[in-house]
C-alpha cells in the first residue's frame, strides 16, 4: 500500500507547486476567469478520490487484459481514469489562468471544446440509460450501497465535488461570455465614423484650389 501513498502523494505535490506557481494570476483574473479556472480543482479531487478507491496492489506474474500492477483490468482502467481526470483538471485550471491574462476569446473555445468532449461519454451514457436503462436495479443497487455509512459518504463526496465542478464551470463559461459580448459591443460602439460637416467639406475644396 506504500506505492499507492508514494505515487498519489508525489503527484499531488507536483499538482500543487503548478497551481502555486499560478497564484499570482488568479489574484489578477477577473471574477469569470477565476470561476473557470476553479473548476478544475473538484475535477482533479475526484480524480484522486478514483486511484485511492480502486488501486489494489497487485504482486506478478502480469497478464495482459487480465492482471495489471493496479489490480484486475477494471481496477486498471478506474485507476487510469483517476490520474487522467487529475491531470485534466490541473491543465484546464492552468490553460484558464493563461487565458485570463489576454482574456482570449481562443482560449476560451478551446477551454469550451475540450470541456464539452470531456463530458460528452458522460452524457450519453446517462442519455442511454433513461432511454433504454434497467432504471429499478441500478437505483436498487445504489439504494442498499447509500444504507451503509461508506457507501453514503462515498456518494455524498461524489455529488458535492461534482456539483461545485459544473456550478463553477457553466458559471465561468457564461460569465466569460458575457464579458467578451461586452466587450465587442463596446469595441463596436467605439468606433464612430463622423461625417465632415459642410464648412469642412468647403474649406477642403479651397485649399485643393489653392494647391
Amino acid at each position: 500500500m506504500w506505492t499507492v501513498w508514494i505515487t498519489v502523494s508525489t503527484s499531488i505535490l507536483i499538482a500543487l507547486v503548478v497551481l502555486t506557481s499560478f497564484l499570482p494570476a488568479f489574484r489578477t483574473a477577473p471574477l469569470s476567469w477565476r470561476l473557470l479556472s476553479a473548476s478544475g480543482i473538484p475535477l482533479s479531487i475526484v480524480g484522486i478520490n478514483f486511484i485511492f478507491r480502486f488501486w489494489q496492489p497487485t504482486a506478478g506474474p502480469y497478464l495482459a487484459n487480465e492482471l495489471y500492477p493496479f489490480g484486475n483490468h477494471l481496477h486498471t482502467w478506474a485507476v487510469s481514469f483517476g490520474f487522467a481526470w487529475l491531470s485534466f483538471g490541473l491543465l484546464f485550471t492552468v490553460f484558464a489562468l493563461s487565458g485570463s491574462r489576454e482574456r482570449s476569446r481562443a482560449a476560451w473555445t478551446a477551454l469550451l471544446a475540450s470541456w464539452f468532449i470531456c463530458w460528452l461519454p458522460h452524457g450519453i451514457i446517462g442519455l442511454a440509460f433513461a432511454w433504454a436503462g434497467g432504471n429499478a436495479p441500478s437505483l436498487e443497487t445504489y439504494s442498499k450501497w447509500s444504507s451503509e455509512p461508506q457507501g453514503f459518504v462515498l456518494l455524498l463526496f461524489n455529488a458535492v465535488t461534482l456539483l461545485a465542478h459544473f456550478g463553477l464551470s457553466i458559471l465561468g463559461f457564461v460569465m466569460t461570455g458575457i464579458g467578451f459580448r461586452r466587450e465587442r459591443i463596446k469595441s463596436s460602439t467605439d468606433v464612430v465614423v463622423t461625417k465632415p460637416s459642410a464648412q469642412q467639406i468647403i474649406g477642403r475644396e479651397a485649399r485643393q484650389r489653392r494647391s
